[in-house]
Order: structure tokens, then C-alpha cells, then sequence
């Protein structure tokens, strides 16, 4: 694996564990439901073991799990006035991973 590779990897992984955090910090705040909070942080922990792992097929599950987060997270920002800063951070960093990601796999040696 060359540099460039585990650099970028090693940012994806890095995004990837902000964005673990902020979600779980929503229920700090008290104004996202728990249900909710639930759906949003369950699938990123699913693909945490193989990104941590640096796996290209952890990398691609990992761009998946974010659809329940961005739909719950853009529903919170858009309806929830207590709720959008903490949707707000969760929607940038969730940007930014799927980018960190989209270029880790761009980066990878293809099979």
C-alpha cells in the first residue's frame, strides 16, 4: 500500500470516528428523540470494525450506512429549531466523511 493510500485511509477512518461522536452526543442535547438518535447511530457502528481495518469493503458499507443518518439529520435541522446545531455539525461531518471515504476508495488498488 502506498502512502497516498494510507493517508487517505487514515482520514476516513478519522472522519469517520468524528462523526461516531457527534451523533452519539445528540442525546446531550435533549432535543432529538431517542428513536431517532437510535436509527441515525445503530448503522455506523456496523461498518466500524472493517473501516477501522482499513477494508475497501468496510469503506463501501461505510457510504451506506450514512443514508439513515443524512435523512433523520436533515429532517432535524430542517424541522427541529432546538435540534440544528447538533443536526447541523452531525450533516457536515457526515459530508465529510462520505468525501474522506469516497476518496480512500477512489485511492485503493481496484481487484
Amino acid at each position: 500500500m502506498n502512502r497516498r493510500v494510507a493517508v487517505l485511509r487514515r482520514v476516513a477512518v478519522a472522519a469517520w470516528l468524528l462523526l461516531v461522536l457527534s451523533v452519539a452526543a445528540w442525546p446531550l442535547a435533549g432535543a432529538i428523540g431517542r428513536i431517532a438518535w437510535a436509527l441515525a447511530f445503530v448503522p455506523l457502528l456496523l461498518p466500524l470494525p472493517w473501516i477501522l481495518a482499513g477494508s475497501v469493503r468496510g469503506l463501501r458499507a461505510g457510504s451506506l450506512a450514512l443514508a439513515p443518518l443524512l435523512a433523520i439529520a436533515v429532517t432535524e435541522y430542517l424541522v427541529n429549531a432546538p435540534a440544528r446545531p447538533w443536526a447541523g455539525v452531525s450533516l457536515a461531518l457526515a459530508f465529510s466523511a462520505f468525501a474522506a471515504i469516497v476518496a480512500a476508495i477512489r485511492a485503493s488498488p481496484q481487484p
